[in-house]
């Protein structure tokens, strides 16, 4: 007995629809018409049921609850699965009171919840499975047999849960949707494709049977038509990686023997190599291929769904093996459901997009998510090994792994062998901007102060410009009118290096208060002061040279004082010579002239003079004495108005009061001896 039969038997009070809702009791309400919407591959149906009760229904009755549409089918109902997401009431009337009952697929549940997440270094099977554990979704129902790239960081940003798992998935080309299984349960399953998806549903085969209003005896295709669509004909994405950087450009192309025309060309499509690329865009050109030539058939078949594969038979050009993608239902117990004047007495039919099966279905991706927009954040942990951070976002409320990926900081300079970084410390706010308006790819536009890290310049110092760093450091440029001044310092000034530039008292200083000063060059090292250099030292005062030490004037003396002694000591000669002036040598004591060899004292053209005012002059020998004189002038020793002079004749002349010369022998020798 063939289905047709089976419903011909049905008494006429035996409903072909029921509605089963949680906590009503069974029969408490009854169907009386019923259509679709959107019950597609990879969407969101729903269901607008309108039914007759003899009681009278509230919201809390209804809203959030489990039901079932019941189709009856062969031997077995065909059950379809949601939650009743809206209802309306109608009034009342001699049947009862009218509702329309919306029964949406649980995938509505997550319409229902606005996040704001960061995940990190999960693939899109993994996110996707804790947003719907997250949503509240009933876990019992969702089964994921999908993988993907991982993935360093996703955000969902101002998204609900749906948009944001749609866009994950249909990104990387995940098929999804409701399978209803034996005994009335329904699981959401996601597959990597529909051919992988299809597997898990029920395989239905229908003849076409054309119109002819004779009675129909089974389910039937009773019309087929073809739709076709212009898409673009190739798919190209770029992106940049500044972790490899390199040829990122990658394209496909039509992959059916349908026209297409233009390019389909997106820039930073988030995919660090080509490989990923590759597969970023197969998913596109698929997704427009599967458009590009459908199949519309119209039955009255109660058992199709999304996902199933049809065997189409007895059509001269269209049998073979299909993909259901969509189908939209009606069904109607109040009044019939016609397709045209050939069909007649339906209580349900139904309207299918059918895919060859060869053809691999994809949904159209969501738009790329822009936010174009900056965020306050937090340092989570500071810079790493390749110069960069981890961010903590203020939105994120219950993401999974790390707080975000290696996060650049934008500099004012910087350049292959060069550039400029002050590293920011855990818990600085930071400004926070998405690269191209991804979120998945953060960039640290800069540092905030706040209230717990107050601004080093304020209106008490307006005129610095200032940095400051963690020890310390500090580098000052203060254009205060009349004190300008540069400081390079270290905490508390205790090594500075300052420029100040103050009206009429312009100075440079560099100082270390508790170490040492040095100054070095390879090459020259000049000190030139215009006026006076004072060179201060409160203990020991060295000039260490290699080669020659010269001190120097131009005009003026050159003084050497010491408190103490005052050594001048060479290795080899020493010279002290006045080239225009005199040179003294002057002790408050004694003045000691030693030499281990020679000793010479010699006036080139004026006097030699040898005197003690007070004391005795000594002259001492460990040999010979001579003194002797050359030219005209003569050698005289005078005392008390008794001299000795030997004059330049070879005459030595004896003045004095009495002359006393005692020895042992007296000799005197000479030509003449004269008496006067």
């Amino acid at each position: 007995m063939g289905f047709m039969d089976s419903l011909n038997e049905l008494k006429a009070n035996t409903s072909h629809f029921s509605v089963s809702v949680q906590g009503l009791p069974d029969g408490m309400v009854s169907v009386t018409d019923f259509e679709s919407s959107n019950d597609s591959l990879c969407e969101d149906f729903a269901f607008s049921i309108q039914v007759l009760s003899q009681e009278h229904l509230s919201a809390e009755m209804l809203l959030g609850k489990d039901a079932k549409l019941n189709l009856v089918w062969s031997m077995s109902d065909r059950t379809i699965s949601g939650i009743i997401s809206a209802f309306t009431a109608h009034g009342q009337s001699h049947q009862g009171y009218h509702y329309t009952l919306t029964m949406s697929s649980y995938l509505t549940l997550l319409k229902h919840q606005h996040s704001n997440r960061v995940f990190t270094m999960m693939d899109p099977a993994a996110i996707v499975k804790s947003v719907f554990t997250k949503a509240g979704f009933p876990m019992q129902k969702f089964s994921i047999q999908a993988s993907g790239p991982t993935l360093e960081m996703t955000v969902q940003y101002n998204e609900t849960d749906y948009e944001f798992v749609t866009r994950l998935m249909r990104k990387y080309g995940f098929v999804y949707g409701f399978v209803e299984q034996t005994g009335g349960d329904c699981t959401f399953k996601v597959c990597n494709s529909s051919k992988d998806f299809s597997s898990l549903c029920d395989d239905v085969s229908l003849s076409y049977v054309p119109p002819s209003g004779q009675v129909r005896n089974s389910e039937t295709i009773f019309a087929i038509s073809r739709k076709a669509q212009l898409h673009p004909q190739s798919v190209s994405l770029n992106d940049y990686n500044y972790k490899a950087q390199g040829n990122l450009n990658v394209s496909t192309a039509n992959n059916t023997s349908y026209p297409g025309f233009g390019d389909d060309s997106h820039y930073a499509d988030n995919f660090p190599n080509a490989n990923i690329g590759n597969s970023l865009a197969k998913v596109r050109q698929q997704a427009f291929d599967c458009q590009r030539e459908q199949l519309i058939i119209d039955t009255d078949c109660r058992a199709l769904r999304p996902g199933m594969l049809l065997t189409v038979y007895d059509h001269p050009d269209h049998k073979g093996l299909y993909l259901i993608t969509r189908v939209d239902h009606k069904g109607s117990q109040s009044a019939a459901v016609e397709y045209g004047s050939q069909v007649k007495g339906l209580t349900y039919k139904n309207q299918a997009y059918l895919l060859p099966a060869s053809v691999e279905f994809r949904a159209e991706l969501s738009p790329a998510r822009r936010v174009f927009a900056t965020f306050n954040a937090t340092i989570e942990q500071e810079v790493d090994d390749d110069g960069n951070y981890l961010v903590r976002l203020p939105f994120n409320q219950d993401g999974e792994g790390q707080e975000s990926r290696p996060t650049r900081l934008l500099q004012q300079y910087g350049g292959s062998g060069h550039g400029m970084h002050f590293p920011l410390t855990t818990g600085t706010e930071v400004l926070v901007t998405g690269e191209n308006g991804d979120l998945d790819r953060p960039i640290i536009l800069g540092a905030l102060y706040n209230q717990s890290c107050p601004n080093p310049v304020t209106s008490q110092n307006p005129t610095e410009n200032k940095l400051v760093t963690r020890a310390g450091h500090s580098l000052i440029m203060d254009d205060k009118s009349g004190e300008e001044k540069i400081s390079l310092a270290n905490k508390e000034n205790k090594n500075q290096l300052l420029l100040d530039a103050t009206e009429n008292a312009h100075q440079a200083t560099l100082k270390s208060v508790e170490g040492d000063v040095k100054i070095s060059a390879k090459e020259n090292l000049q000190f030139v002061a215009e006026n006076d250099a004072i060179f201060t030292a409160a203990n020991d005062f060295t000039n260490r040279v290699e080669n020659t030490l010269q001190v120097q004037t131009r005009e003026g003396d050159i003084k050497v004082t010491a408190a103490a002694d005052l050594t001048l000591k060479s290795d080899a000669d020493t010279r002290i010579e006045a080239t225009d002036g005199s040179s003294e040598l002057k002790a408050a004591q004694e003045l000691n002239l030693q030499s281990e060899q020679d000793f010479s004292v010699y006036s080139v053209d004026g006097n030699l003079e040898f005197q003690a005012q007070n004391g005795d002059l000594n002259l001492s020998s460990g040999a010979n004495i001579t003194i002797k004189g050359e030219g005209r002038g003569s050698i005289q020793l005078s005392q008390g108005g008794a001299s000795l002079e030997i004059d330049a004749a070879g005459n030595l002349t004896i003045d004095a009061t009495n002359i006393t010369l005692s020895a042992r022998n007296i000799a005197i020798k000479g030509n003449a001896i004269s008496n006067n």
